[in-house]
Parts: structure tokens; C-alpha cells; sequence
């Protein structure tokens, strides 16, 4: 394992994702943690969400999907989500977490690997 891995090892990411609804969160969710790219999945629904898509401002209610990881995996979940996403260009954000408590992050990294 080189620096880098290391580094990637012990950094936490939560990964934003926008979905058409709670259906789709949970779809997701559900498909990331059982792959073990995250150790767990939360999901807000009926959020407002209000942007410009091809030349028209839209208003659509979404769900928003938290993804808790490890930064080494945030590649492998991006890639993962744009193939079954149902929106063209899906918002995926991944937010590196700069403290966490030890115990927690053992905890996330013992439910992915």
C-alpha cells in the first residue's frame, strides 16, 4: 500500500446525491452499501429543488441520498451512480469530512471492507 492508499484510507467522504424520489434514493442506497463501496445510506425526502435545465427553469420535489465512505471509494461510487441514475447528468458531490470520531470511522471502514 503506497502514501496515497493510506491517505485514502483514513479520509471519510459523504457523497450528495439528487434523485428523481425516495424510490430512486433507496434503489441507490441500497445498492451502494450491499456493494460495500459505502458503509451507509440516508435519505431526505421531498426536498424543493428549483435550476435551470436546457434553457427553462425548472421546480421538481427530489430526494436527497447521503452516502458515508471512505475517499478511496468516492471514484467507484460516482462511476457506479451515473450507470443507473435515472437523470442524464446526475448531481453527485463527494464532501471530504476533515474530523470524525475514531470510533466511527473503524466503524465505516470495518462495514466496507
Amino acid at each position: 500500500m503506497n502514501e496515497y492508499d493510506l491517505v485514502c484510507d483514513n479520509l471519510m467522504a459523504l457523497v450528495y446525491v439528487t434523485t428523481s424520489n425516495e424510490e430512486e434514493a433507496i434503489k441507490i442506497g441500497k445498492l451502494v452499501v450491499e456493494k460495500r463501496l459505502a458503509a451507509c445510506s440516508n435519505i431526505v425526502s421531498n426536498m424543493k429543488s428549483i435550476y435551470w435545465w436546457e434553457g427553462n427553469l425548472e421546480e421538481d420535489n427530489e430526494a436527497i441520498l447521503l452516502l458515508k465512505t471512505i475517499e478511496k471509494n468516492v471514484d467507484e461510487i460516482i462511476d457506479f451512480i451515473k450507470g443507473i441514475h435515472s437523470y442524464d447528468n446526475p448531481c453527485i458531490l463527494a464532501i471530504p469530512i476533515s474530523n470524525v470520531s475514531k470510533n466511527y470511522l473503524k466503524w465505516v471502514k470495518d462495514e466496507i471492507n
